[in-house]
């Protein structure tokens, strides 16, 4: 699913009197330093980027100096692990910079960014602008059309420009959360939003299989929101009652689009086909027919050439663990 707000790492920076000692001591527990630019690409929600600098030099970091390591820690309990280790000695001075949350935007970016700053009223500047301000108060909010369900650099911030907002971290991303869905629309020019239904059927009543693999798919391509899901009865003859799985979706892509999608999914490489994903918009069934104009066109080559499309898009890794899936639906065929 489309991923709208997540937590940036957390920014640790030590000033120190005897920086070498600091590097030795982070060098035994955590390993690398890197620059900025790669810590930032490295580090996710949960982690702190430690940032070293020496007592008499300025805190501007360039791209090329190789003075962040980063651990799966919170800011707070590193500083307690170094004090704890007797380090007080080496560290001049200390800082915990401003958190940081970065938003999903697409289309117009600007505009979204200029509704942020007119909604909060915050100082506008960089990343690094800030690190070297001396902000410990506040949040940082960075905009980012990049995906979220990836690895986020600095270069893939919105003009690698931010906003610092004088609020608390927790009441701005709750709020954030509820309204991340308006600044989306704000970005694609209020774009018209389709609510759809996923409905999943399968003979052998692993739903769950089924769904894991689906929401696996659709998120990687970040095709929308999911609203809901439960189980009901569809009856394909008279008296002959059967389960179904359905999802209610939320998505700004055409439900043609969407089908297309969902045929990809019904089949492996060998032609079986393992289930049966039916779209609905309100009562109206989309067809795979409303897909093509092709007479002499089938379903199940219709989904085979959307499934070579698919994979195709998809990364290796995503690949593999799709495949891995689609095995363990085959094992409960026999």
């Amino acid at each position: 699913m489309v991923e709208l707000l997540r937590t940036g790492p957390g920014i640790l920076l030590m000033e120190g009197k005897d920086e070498e000692a600091l590097r030795a001591c982070f060098t035994k527990e955590e390993g690398a330093f890197y620059t900025l630019m790669d810590a930032f690409s490295l580090a996710t929600e949960g982690e702190t980027i430690v940032l070293l600098a020496s007592k008499d030099e300025e805190v501007e970091r360039r791209s090329t100096l190789k003075n962040c390591v980063v651990i799966k820690e919170e800011p707070s309990v590193i500083l307690a692990n170094v004090l704890n280790e007797g380090m007080a000695y080496a560290i001049h001075h200390t800082k915990i910079v401003s958190r940081t949350i970065i938003m999903r935007a697409m289309g117009q970016l600007e505009k979204v960014f200029d509704e942020l700053a007119k909604d909060y009223e915050g100082k506008e500047g960089s990343i690094m602008d800030f690190i070297n301000s001396n902000l410990e108060q506040g949040v940082i909010v960075a905009l980012t059309d990049k995906s979220l369900n990836r690895q986020v650099t600095l270069g893939d911030i919105y003009m690698e420009k931010c906003l610092h907002v004088n609020e608390n971290y927790f009441a701005l991303f709750k709020e954030l959360r509820s309204n991340a869905l308006k600044y989306l629309n704000t970005g694609l020019g209020n774009k018209v939003w389709y609510e759809m239904d996923i409905r999943i059927y399968d003979m052998y009543a692993h739903f769950q299989l089924h769904f894991e693999r689906l929401m696996d798919v659709l998120t990687e391509f970040e095709m929308g929101i999911v609203l809901g899901s439960s189980w009901s009865k569809d009856y394909p003859k008279m008296l002959l009652a059967v389960d179904v799985y359905s999802v209610r979706f939320f998505t700004f892509y055409e439900p043609q689009y969407i089908k297309k999608i969902l045929m990809a999914m019904e089949y492996v490489d060998d032609g079986t086909r393992i289930v049966d994903y039916d779209l609905y918009m309100g009562r109206k069934k989309i067809s795979w027919r409303d897909l093509t104009k092709e007479r002499k066109a089938t379903r199940e080559g219709l989904s085979m050439a959307y499934r070579k499309e698919t994979l195709e898009n998809l990364t290796e890794v995503e690949r593999k663990k799709l495949y891995l899936m689609e095995e363990k639906v085959l094992k409960t065929r026999v």
